[in-house]
């Protein structure tokens, strides 16, 4: 079976408040307070602990915040750092039509020491569970005290991680944004990125219409970069799963719109908990070109199943996936308008 380390470099403190209206600049009163551990890499290993996929989630947490630790879900799957401080939090205002309105903390700075650390936890995880995936999802802080402000410093580096996951034959993921999606996707070091349309539009520079330009630029940064695969979430347009000469389109109808965060979290989680053929690894480095094959259109199919689920429920927690949507899986049809346009930012 698929066995997944995740590390989440800014866990944060996700707090949701149910509000019947939000009118804003104005006092609202909330129905429901819900406050938990959170953060995208513990998204995706709270989901396949569900699945029973065996996993793990390395964390450095603020050492003020350990309280949170005894009502987090799946507690067992934490592999914690402690840190100085405390975490973000992130804040969401969610109205019953299914509208979410979020403010969100910029990640908190972490010690160099720390850092290194915390990457050795990570290193000691995938040797102990002869891991086939690492997926670094979320936000990247910066080291701690180097530079007057935070924002000048660097933002921790994942060569080593990298490089040393690689060499113990694990296949590598990587979520997230902006700058750090772009650095870490040309690296030659990653083997999945999990971006929406609009962060693949931006890494091509160009606005994306059709389902068949998600597709030349999903190919385009794979082959670019050396990756092996490319899974773009499309909000309602579905998910696309790309490698160098292999696609997939898949959908999958959600029972209800209630809170689309997360959404991304639970469809790289359906992804990596289903997507190697065989046994996978049975034990010991092996070298990177010799890894199990991958299933990529089962994977998908698990990938939107997770993912309509998940944006159904009131919080990023999937607690039973008896109830999975079916997923409808086809070749892309490249004429396939998206329906809405993509944003991108100039590099």
């Amino acid at each position: 079976m698929t066995a997944v380390v995740s590390l989440t470099p800014a866990p944060v403190i996700d707090r949701t408040y149910l509000v019947d209206e939000f009118d804003a600049g104005k006092v609202n009163r909330a129905s429901e307070l819900r406050e938990f551990l959170s953060g995208k890499g513990l998204n995706v290993s709270r989901t396949l602990r569900e699945a029973g996929v065996p996993t793990s989630a390395v964390l450095p947490i603020g050492r003020e915040d350990e309280h949170l630790l005894f009502r987090t879900p799946h507690p067992y799957v934490l592999r914690i750092r402690q840190i100085p401080g405390r975490m973000r939090v992130n804040t969401a205002i969610l109205e019953p039509d299914g509208r979410t309105t979020n403010i969100n903390q910029r990640p908190v700075p972490v010690p160099r020491d720390d850092w290194e650390a915390t990457v050795d936890m990570t290193l000691a995880e995938i040797e102990t569970l002869r891991a086939d995936w690492l997926v670094v999802s979320g936000s990247l802080p910066r080291y701690a005290g180097e530079g007057t402000e935070s924002k000048k410093a660097d933002r921790v580096d994942l060569s080593r991680l990298f490089e040393r996951a690689r060499a113990l034959g694990v296949r590598i993921a990587f979520d997230s944004s902006g700058g750090s999606l772009d650095r870490w996707t040309s690296s030659g070091l990653v083997d999945l990125i999990k971006p929406n349309a609009d962060e693949l539009a931006t890494l091509v520079e160009r606005h994306l219409t059709t389902v068949g330009d998600v597709l030349e630029a999903g190919r385009e940064v794979i082959d670019r970069h050396g990756l092996e695969v490319a899974l773009v979430s499309m909000g309602g347009d579905g998910a696309l799963a790309i490698t160098h000469d292999e696609a997939w389109w898949g959908l999958a109808k959600a029972p209800a719109i209630v809170n689309t965060t997360g959404a991304g979290d639970a469809t790289l989680a359906g992804f990596l908990g289903h997507s190697i053929q065989g046994p996978g690894r049975v034990g010991g480095a092996i070298f990177h070109d010799d890894l199990p094959r991958l299933g990529i259109k089962r994977a998908l199919a698990h990938a939107v199943s997770y993912g309509a689920l998940c944006v159904s429920l009131p919080t990023t927690i999937i607690q039973d996936l008896s109830q999975l949507p079916e997923a409808v899986i086809e070749r892309p049809d490249p004429e396939r308008p998206l329906s809405e346009p993509t944003k991108f930012f100039a590099k």
